[in-house]
């Protein structure tokens, strides 16, 4: 891992980034902490296509060598002992970390860019296509209320603020919508 969230009992997930919008995933923990109370281990992924034909050459490999000990993947050897949903984003489409699905056990969620040309800066284009920190949050808040580990009520927190005109602190911006 990037960086490992503090050990301990309470609800942790998986964080993983692609490239530039990793940044976005790092403040993502950030919030998650201070305003959830959630851990998360942070794992930087530089490339979803090779992590996807590693995966698909141990698959053919177990195939063709049946009396053998399986293989692993490399996700799977990374993340298999990892507590928590995974959630993946990247500034691009969001097939890339889909690729790597089949290698990873846990509930897993994707986020990307799909699409081009609809916005003027990255920063909105990332908020248009609901891939920036604050949807990564939101992400992993649903993922952990879909478990069972935190109750719904706190991803329907996580939606509500208060107008961004009126109030520019980072905590009371959960979601620019």
């Amino acid at each position: 891992a990037f960086r490992k969230g503090a050990a301990g009992a309470g609800p942790r997930v998986q964080l993983m980034g692609s490239g530039t919008i990793f940044r976005e995933v790092i403040a993502a923990a950030d919030l998650l902490k201070a305003d959830w109370g959630v851990e998360a281990d942070l794992w930087g992924a530089p490339s979803f296509n090779e992590l996807a034909r590693n995966g698909q050459d141990v698959e053919r490999w177990n195939l063709l060598h049946p009396m053998e000990e399986p293989r692993q993947s490399h996700v799977a050897q990374k993340l298999g002992g990892a507590e928590g949903p995974v959630i993946a984003a990247t500034d691009y489409i969001r097939m890339l970390p889909e690729q790597i699905r089949p290698f990873v056990k846990n509930t897993y969620v994707t986020l990307g860019t799909d699409g081009f040309g609809r916005s003027d800066t990255r920063e909105n284009l990332r908020h248009f296509f609901e891939v920036d920190r604050h949807w990564v949050t939101l992400a992993a808040l649903k993922a952990l209320a879909d478990e069972g580990v935190i109750g719904r009520d706190k991803v329907a927190a996580a939606l509500v603020r208060p107008s961004p005109t009126r109030c520019r602190s980072e905590r009371a911006r959960r979601l620019r919508t």
